[in-house]
């Protein structure tokens, strides 16, 4: 159980909440400037560094979707296991 000065306390930090709160048109003002002001930058990179990079997804997709299909065989192959045990001893 708490005691009688905790409801004061959560009144009083939601008062000091609400001062430091923005009311919408300081946030609209703050949000057209931020877009305005924000900039992506890039790295550029060279014909051979691309080349690495493309190289290096089609390399690991390659080997993402060969695991795949092992798992499908695998999980194809214990379900007929199982059906042949219940068909067999059942």
């Amino acid at each position: 159980m708490g005691y009688s000065g905790q409801p004061m306390k959560v009144i009083k930090a939601n008062r000091a909440l609400l001062k430091k709160s923005k009311n919408f048109r300081e946030l609209r003002k703050d949000y057209l400037n931020y877009s305005q002001e924000t900039k992506l930058h890039f790295k550029e990179l060279t014909d051979v560094e691309r080349k690495i990079v493309r190289d290096k997804i089609r390399a690991q997709a390659k080997k993402d979707s060969l695991q795949e299909i092992g798992i499908y065989i695998l999980s194809i192959t214990i379900v007929l296991g199982a059906f042949y045990a219940i068909f067999y001893f059942g």
